[in-house]
C-alpha cells in the first residue's frame, strides 16, 4: 500500500553480496508479476467463453493494477533500495508514492470485489446473483475500485495532509550528511495511518473474511447434499425398471430419470440406443443385478470427483485469504503502531512488509486464474501457439445440454453425461454455482 520508503543510511546500507541477492530477488518478482498479469489479460481477451463470465471482469481489472503496480511502483523501489539513493527529486518521488498509494490500493479493493461476486454466485440463488451482478453494478464497483483510492492518494500525498505535524522529521531523514544521500521518504501522521489503513486493508478484509466464510460453509453444504442425492438415488435404480413403460418416450433399458428431466435431450439419447439394446437386454430378462453393478459405479465415481471438487474449493479459498493476509497485515499493522510509538520500527523492517506486500500482485494471477480450468486452458493455447489439442472437448465422454431443479431451497444442476462407449448413460447431479470453475459446464 502506501509505501513508507526506508530511512537507508549508510549504517544500515545493504552489502555488496546482499545487494546482489536482492536485486535476483526483486527481479524475479516484477517479472513473474509482469507476465503473470500480461497473460491474464490476454487470455481473457482472446477467449469467448473467459468474457461471458462475469467474475472474469474484476480478474482482469485487478491484473491491470497489479501490472501497474509492478510497471511503475516496484521498479523506482527497487533502483533506490539497490543505490542507497533517490535522484529523481521531490516532486517525482510524490508522484511515485501517490501511485503506489493508488494502485495497491486499487488491487486489495478489487479482492474484495471478487470475494463479493463469488459471494453472490455461490450463496445465493441464481436469479438474485443475476439480479446483484448487473453490468451496471459491475461497472459502478470496478469504478470505485479506482476511484475510492485516489482520496487516500493524490489528494492527501499532493496537499502533505500525511505530513501535517510531522514535517521537521521528515526533513531529517529526507537527507544523509554522512552519505550525501537523499531519499524518498514517506511517512504518515496518526490521523492519515488510521483512516488510509482501515479504508485500503480492514473494511476489504472484514468484507473477504465473511464472503469466503459464507462460501466455504455453502461448499460444504453442497457437498452434504450430493452425497445425500447420491445415496438416494442408486438404490432406486433396480425398483424403477417396472415402471418405465410410463414414460411413452422411453425403452425398458433406459435410465428411468434422463427423459423426465430434460426432454430435449432425446435426439442424443435415441443415437445410443441402437448400441445398447443388443448388449442390455438379455442381461435385464436373467440376472439383474450383472447390468445393474456397473452402472453404479461411474455415478460414485462422479459423486466422489465432486466431492474433491469441494474440498478443493474450500482449499482455494484458505490459499487465497492465508496469501493476502501473509502479504498484507504486516504491513498495516506496523502502519498504524508506528506513529504511536515515534516511528521507531526499523527501516529494514519496513522495507521487507513493503515488498511482502509488492509479492501479492506477482500471486494474484495464480490465486485467481492459474487455478481455474477454464484459465489454464486458455493459457496453454496462447503458450502454445493455438495448439487444437486444448480445443478439443474431452475425449472421455459428450456432455449435452444441463437441466436444473431445486432440492430443499437450493439449485442444482442435472447435467447428462453420454459415455462414448455407449455402455450406458448416466445422471450426474451437480450443485449450481458451487464452483466458479463449474459455470462453464452448461454453456
Amino acid at each position: 500500500m502506501e509505501e513508507l520508503d526506508v530511512n537507508v543510511s549508510s549504517s544500515e546500507g545493504f552489502g555488496i553480496a546482499e545487494k546482489i541477492l536482492l536485486l535476483s530477488f526483486i527481479s524475479a518478482v516484477i517479472l513473474m508479476a509482469i507476465l503473470g498479469n500480461l497473460l491474464v489479460m490476454v487470455a481473457v481477451c482472446r477467449d469467448r467463453q473467459l468474457r461471458k463470465i462475469k467474475t472474469n471482469y474484476f480478474i482482469v481489472s485487478l491484473a491491470f493494477a497489479d501490472l501497474l503496480v509492478s510497471v511503475l511502483v516496484m521498479p523506482f523501489g527497487a533502483i533506490e533500495l539497490v543505490q542507497d539513493n533517490w535522484i529523481y527529486g521531490e516532486m517525482f518521488c510524490l508522484v511515485r508514492t501517490s501511485l503506489d498509494v493508488l494502485l495497491t490500493t486499487a488491487s486489495i479493493l478489487h479482492l474484495c470485489c471478487i470475494s463479493l461476486d463469488r459471494y453472490y454466485a455461490i450463496c445465493c440463488q441464481p436469479l438474485v446473483y443475476r439480479n446483484k451482478m448487473t453490468p451496471l453494478r459491475i461497472a459502478v464497483m470496478l469504478g470505485g475500485c479506482w476511484v475510492i483510492p485516489t482520496f487516500i492518494s493524490f489528494l492527501p500525498i499532493m496537499q502533505g495532509w500525511n505530513s501535517i505535524g510531522i514535517i521537521d522529521l521528515i526533513q531529517q531523514r529526507q537527507f544523509n550528511k554522512a552519505s550525501n544521500s537523499t531519499y524518498c521518504i514517506f511517512m504518515v501522521n496518526k490521523p492519515y495511518a488510521i483512516t488510509c489503513s482501515v479504508v485500503a486493508f480492514y473494511i476489504p478484509f472484514l468484507l473477504m473474511v465473511l464472503a469466503y466464510h459464507r462460501i466455504y460453509v455453502t461448499a460444504r453444504a453442497h457437498a452434504r447434499q450430493i452425497r445425500l442425492l447420491q445415496r438416494a438415488g442408486n438404490p432406486q435404480e433396480p425398483r424403477q425398471h417396472p415402471q418405465h413403460p410410463q414414460e411413452p418416450w422411453q425403452h425398458p433399458q433406459d435410465h428411468p430419470q434422463e427423459p423426465r428431466q430434460h426432454p430435449q435431450e432425446h435426439p442424443q439419447q435415441h443415437l445410443q440406443e441402437p448400441r445398447q439394446h443388443p448388449q442390455q437386454q438379455p442381461p435385464q430378462e436373467h440376472p439383474p443385478q450383472h447390468p445393474q453393478e456397473p452402472r453404479q459405479h461411474p455415478p460414485d465415481q462422479h459423486s466422489t470427483h465432486r466431492m474433491k471438487t469441494e474440498t478443493k474449493a474450500a482449499k482455494t479459498l484458505c490459499i487465497i485469504m492465508g496469501c493476502f493476509c501473509l502479504c498484507w497485515a504486516p504491513f498495516f499493522v506496523t502502519n498504524i503502531v508506528d506513529p504511536f510509538i515515534n516511528y521507531t520500527v526499523p527501516g529494514k523492517l519496513w522495507t521487507a512488509f513493503l515488498w511482502l506486500g509488492y509479492i501479492n500482485s506477482g500471486l494474484n494471477p495464480f490465486l485467481y486464474a492459474f487455478l481455474n480450468k477454464a484459465f489454464r486452458r486458455a493459457f496453454l493455447i496462447i503458450l502454445c501457439c493455438g495448439d487444437e489439442r486444448y480445443r478439443r472437448p474431452s475425449i472421455l465422454g459428450q456432455t449435452v445440454p444441463c437441466s436444473t431443479t431445486t432440492i430443499n431451497g437450493s439449485t442444482h444442476v442435472l447435467r447428462y453425461t453420454v459415455l462414448h462407449n455407449g455402455h450406458h448413460q448416466e445422471q450426474e447431479k451437480l450443485p449450481i454455482h458451487t464452483d466458479p470453475e463449474s459455470q462453464e459446464s452448461c454453456f
